[in-house]
């Protein structure tokens, strides 16, 4: 009788285990790094101080994400977001905004301030004011 290291089979790691098959986590958990999940997150954050710093004017009015722009709806930008008075609400696009170039630095924290700066300037748009007004103070330090 022989018996066969794992090492003979070629189906052991280094420690003499078999490999993982799959996903401890399995398939039915989505990545939390993905960049819906991380745009989401940034998004919603920016949407959540604008609401808490304007409960009275954002009272109401819907502010949700779309992958791609519908053609629906009023904007200046109308491939970052589409505002619609008439229906209280405002919807971002996802891909044209994490694909948008021009960033001076492309990197994590200023794909980020990207973000935040289409949900400000959706809500300015929205609400019919410019952006300092909509923030007095909040960028005095530039």
């Amino acid at each position: 009788m022989t018996s066969r290291s794992p090492r003979a089979t070629g189906r052991a790691t280094r420690h003499g285990r078999r490999p993982i098959r799959s996903s401890l986590t399995g398939p039915a958990l989505a990545n939390p790094a993905s960049r819906v999940a991380r745009f989401e997150a940034h998004a919603r954050g920016a949407v959540e101080f604008l609401q808490h710093a304007f409960p009275d004017e954002l009272r109401g009015v819907q502010i949700g994400f779309q992958t791609v722009p519908t053609g629906r709806g009023e904007s200046g930008s109308p491939m970052l977001f589409s505002v619609d008075r008439a229906a209280r609400s405002i919807m971002l696009f996802r891909m044209p905004i994490q694909r948008s170039r021009g960033l001076h630095v492309d990197d994590e924290e200023h794909r980020r301030y990207f973000i935040e700066h289409c949900v400000y300037l959706a809500v300015c748009e929205y609400l019919g004011r410019e952006p300092w007004e909509l923030l007095p103070g909040r960028f005095d330090h530039f």
